[in-house]
């Protein structure tokens, strides 16, 4: 018995360290991929990029729902938010939101992040939240033309699921 542990000893001593390692290294490697994946959306890649393309647009939303999706720390963007006061939507807790096209990029990757994380990741807080405004933001971008004279207004998207959408 004594000769089959010596056996055993010198057969591991005789494994490399990169084969020993190779699979815990191989799986910290995938977990550290994972965690900065996103399940983007079908169109993600495209829609980023006529949005970049946009001069401004403008997010009429609950201003809780800005509040809950806009990005803060590093990725914090310039828009111009001002409380929807008058008209029909005027009193209810909108917000007018504007930005540029590349602010619009910014948010569109943040929502994208927070509403589609990889399944290893699990949902984030606000993930319904961001669900609901990239759902919302996605089809109006993708539908975006060009403009065909100097003074065609800016895109509207219209996020205020108490009224019905005005087509």
């Amino acid at each position: 018995m004594h000769g089959v542990l010596n056996d055993d000893l010198v057969n591991l001593a005789q494994t490399s360290l990169l084969r020993r390692t190779a699979l815990p290294v191989s799986a910290i490697a995938a977990a550290l991929v994972l965690a900065g994946c996103t399940q983007s959306p079908a169109g993600h890649d495209e829609r980023l990029s006529k949005a970049a393309g946009v001069a401004r647009v403008t997010i009429v939303c609950p201003k809780d729902l800005w509040e809950e999706t806009k990005p803060t720390g590093f990725n914090t963007l310039k828009a111009d938010v001002r409380a929807v006061s008058s008209g029909p939507r005027g009193g209810r807790g909108l917000v007018r939101v504007t930005m540029t096209g590349t602010n619009l990029v910014k948010y569109l990757k943040e929502l994208d992040s927070n509403a589609h994380p990889h399944a290893m990741n699990g949902d984030k807080n606000n993930t319904p939240a961001s669900r609901r405004v990239y759902d919302a933001l996605a089809p109006e971008i993708d539908k975006i033309k060009a403009a065909r004279q100097p003074d065609d207004p800016e895109p509207q998207i219209v996020i205020d699921d108490t009224i019905p959408d005005e087509k």
